[in-house]
């Protein structure tokens, strides 16, 4: 997969410690809700986010950002490092939840993505 938002790709140091501010779990799979994501710690994982993104980008995702936004920036930081975001609605007390699961991409959907360079001469 081509990343477009990265200068470089956050080393999985860098994501932990996300994962850690946002309340998240660091040991991959684990389920959790977009109110799960404790907001008040935000502005300090954005700080940590700003050199791996383009400058565009980082005005883009990381400026304003709420639970829908850092479910989009986790799935920024989790692809590079083979993790997917994989989310599925359910029920619960006559409401409607959306559950995000973080997991290891699997091998029947394959490899990640990579460029490839074909020379024609």
């Amino acid at each position: 997969m081509k990343q477009t938002v990265f200068r470089e790709i956050p080393p999985w140091i860098v994501v932990s410690d996300v994962l850690t501010m946002l309340k998240l779990s660091t040991e991959p799979p684990f389920t959790f809700q977009k109110t799960a994501i404790e907001l008040s710690r935000s502005p300090d994982a954005v700080d940590l986010l700003v050199p791996y993104y383009l400058p565009c980008k980082a005005n883009q995702f990381l400026e304003f950002t709420d639970e829908k936004r850092w479910i989009t920036i986790l799935r920024h930081i989790l692809t590079p490092h083979g993790y997917v975001i994989q989310s599925h609605e359910t029920t619960r007390d006559k409401k409607k939840v959306i559950l995000y699961t973080v997991d290891r991409v699997s091998v029947l959907e394959g490899p990640l993505r990579q460029a490839v360079k074909i020379d024609f001469s």
